[in-house]
């Protein structure tokens, strides 16, 4: 509402400013309807977890039986950055986690 009083004055016509802000409220109805009806995100269990690393066998023994090179693209590809501090003898990792999304109305 101070948007609208501040624009009024100085001069904004405030009818020019009707279309702008149904289409605001349109879209913002429209998208808590959306995520209204949007099925609850699924838990995952400890137990469901635990299984996946499961099933990825001795990945520490894999890993140290593969070719620096092919690591080095590994880490790549997953986005994992490894930085060595000498003087607290600690290696510092990060990951970037892979992210997809998609746009629930498309682009603008």
């Amino acid at each position: 509402m101070k948007r609208l009083q501040a624009a009024v004055e100085v001069a904004v016509d405030p009818v020019a400013l009707v279309d702008a802000i149904n289409e605001a409220q349109a879209q913002r109805a429209a998208a808590r309807a959306e995520l209204k009806g949007a099925p609850a995100p699924a838990a995952v269990t400890d137990a469901e977890i635990h299984a996946m690393i499961d099933s990825l066998g001795d990945v520490g023994a894999k890993l140290k039986e593969a070719d620096p090179g092919a690591l080095t693209q590994l880490y790549g590809e997953l986005g994992v950055g490894l930085l060595y501090e000498p003087k607290g003898r600690t290696v510092i990792a990060t990951v970037s986690p892979r992210v997809v999304s998609a746009c629930v109305r498309g682009g603008t």
